[in-house]
């Protein structure tokens, strides 16, 4: 991929930028980075200007030791945005990153023209402590090889990723502040304001996709949405944590479609 690097505040934020047209913002999830979109890029650029961002703490942004809180990264978002000189965006965001898309959307409304979460975090109760799947998904930090974190990526989307992500996947992992990042991003989405008396904040036409088979975040939490005006609710059979990797030409397809 052809990386740039931006200053935001004080920190260097990498980000690809392809295609032209309206632009959507891509966010990743929790230990993901621009890589999650692999499958995305190419093809949405096609009919839009795609810009996929590594988050502060992961990918090849820097990594400062600070508390990585929702509120955080939402006026991170914004600036990134102003810094790239872009108005009015559609967003697209992948759990941890669906939550800070989520708030994004009820703070900053006037910068937002559609809405894509997928499998959001941020909608949970209080008494949700993380799914047997998020335990061993967290597990991931721990990983001594390639092979470990492929193990621990199966819960993901329920099947396994090819070794060279698998191997990229350890390498982010093993780069200064990468793993107290991930952990400090983790307890700043569980400590979080919940979305669920939010909801009816978002103005933006909103697209919810959930994966059938999602463990990590249970479709079961989809509630909250369903009571929310001007949201459109898909569920994708076959489809773990992250249909956008899992399930590509479809996901893409049903993307392009509502952005268009």
């Amino acid at each position: 991929m052809d990386y740039h690097f931006v200053p935001v505040g004080n920190m260097r934020t990498c980000y690809v930028d392809a295609g032209s047209g309206h632009p959507v913002l891509l966010i990743h999830g929790l230990g993901g980075s621009i890589e999650s979109w692999t499958n995305n890029i190419g093809e949405l650029a096609k009919s839009l200007r795609v810009i996929a961002v590594d988050l502060p703490g992961f990918g090849l942004s820097d990594k400062p030791k600070m508390n990585y809180t929702i509120k955080f990264y939402r006026e991170f978002v914004v600036r990134f945005l102003k810094r790239l000189q872009l108005g009015q965006v559609s967003i697209v965001g992948s759990s941890l990153g669906g939550q800070v898309a989520a708030e994004v959307a009820i703070n900053r409304y006037s910068l937002i023209k559609k809405l894509v979460l997928i499998s959001p975090a941020g909608a949970l109760p209080h008494s949700f402590k993380g799914s047997p799947a998020l335990r061993k998904y967290v597990k991931v930090i721990n990983a001594r090889s390639a092979h470990e974190v492929k193990q621990a990526l199966f819960v993901l989307d329920n099947k396994p990723v090819d070794d060279s992500y698998a191997q990229l996947v350890y390498q982010k992992l093993l780069m200064p502040g990468a793993k107290e990042a991930f952990l400090s991003a983790l307890a700043g989405s569980a400590r979080a304001p919940r979305l669920n008396n939010r909801l009816h904040r978002i103005r933006a036409p909103t697209l919810l996709i959930w994966g059938e088979e999602d463990y990590m975040i249970p479709v079961k939490f989809v509630e909250p949405f369903v009571k929310m005006k001007n949201c459109r609710i898909v569920m994708l059979e076959n489809c773990g944590h992250r249909p956008h990797f899992a399930r590509p030409e479809l996901f893409n397809r049903i993307i392009a479609e509502f952005l268009a």
